[in-house]
């Protein structure tokens, strides 16, 4: 990419390859190609929830519900839960 097109790219969206692996996912999602799983491994959030409200942010509604992904995020966030009562007393 020549460097003048880059920098005002760069000037307007800061990191190029942040903003082109968002505008993939969000592509993605829309067109039924990716999953909120694979939309949430691709950004590296942590949890789904992450993820949904990143689309939600970007006005995409979230309707992928995978059971086995919300029994996971249930446990992760349990887990958490505990963690932060445990180091309070």
């Amino acid at each position: 990419m020549p460097e003048d097109v880059r920098n005002a790219l760069e000037g307007r969206w800061g990191d190029l390859s942040r903003h082109l692996t968002e505008n993939l996912a969000l592509d993605g999602y829309r067109q039924g190609l990716l999953s909120l799983a694979q939309v949430r491994r691709l950004l590296g959030f942590a949890t789904r929830w992450e993820a949904q409200e990143f689309l939600g942010s970007h006005g995409i509604p979230v309707f992928d519900f995978d059971p086995a992904e919300l029994d996971r995020e249930a446990a992760l966030q349990e887990l958490a839960d505990s963690n932060r009562r445990s180091k309070r007393g």
